[in-house]
């Protein structure tokens, strides 16, 4: 009986000293994505989307939040289920395609890349929700003809800014999807009224 009631008490105590250990969440960028229409009725240029030059801190698989203006917390928790570099160049392609009407975006590495007669050159030097309640992307995208840089056809700078309603990555992962779909009416715009 001594034996019996030693082990309630070991489990009693054992059950109080564990304490709640938060599990990692992993997050997709391009769940929402509109899936991709080859047919090639209107199309009258290929734009090859090349790879997306990333600021080097955004280049962890950890999310990342700006706290006190210049400081950066890296989630140990919170990551990105693939390569963001990659997860955002899949993200603008699709929206790329979508709003799109007489253009057509390919990637680097598709066999289409090499009709491409202009590069569109992607670098994203913040892309992460802020502790003031804000999720912000910036950057710039060039336009190369042949892609030359010294044929460069135009350049533009973007910055992108919007308010948090929920708390948490995964409302700020939504938000950073909204300011891709953003970016991608801008370049839209900018390569067809060319």
């Amino acid at each position: 009986m001594k034996q019996c009631g030693f082990f309630i008490l070991i489990l009693i105590l054992s059950g109080c000293t564990t304490s709640f250990e938060r599990t990692q969440q992993v997050y997709l960028l391009n769940s929402d994505v509109p899936i991709m229409d080859g047919s090639d009725e209107k199309v009258t240029s290929i734009v090859v989307i090349d790879k997306i030059l990333l600021a080097e801190y955004l280049m962890r698989p950890n999310l990342v939040m700006q706290v006190d203006g210049n400081q950066l917390y890296y989630s140990d928790m919170d990551l990105w289920a693939e390569n963001l570099q990659t997860s955002i160049h899949r993200t603008l392609l699709a929206w790329l395609n979508e709003y799109a009407e007489d253009t057509r975006f390919v990637a680097y590495n598709a066999p289409e890349a090499a009709a491409g007669q202009k590069h569109l050159v992607v670098s994203i030097e913040h892309f992460m929700p802020t502790d003031k309640g804000t999720v912000i992307s910036n950057g710039q995208y060039w336009l190369i003809e042949k892609g030359q840089p010294s044929n460069q056809v135009s350049q533009q700078s973007f910055a992108l800014n919007s308010t948090l309603s929920q708390e948490g990555y995964s409302h700020s992962v939504t938000q950073l999807a909204k300011q891709l779909t953003q970016l991608s009416a801008q370049i839209v715009a900018d390569v067809e009224s060319q």
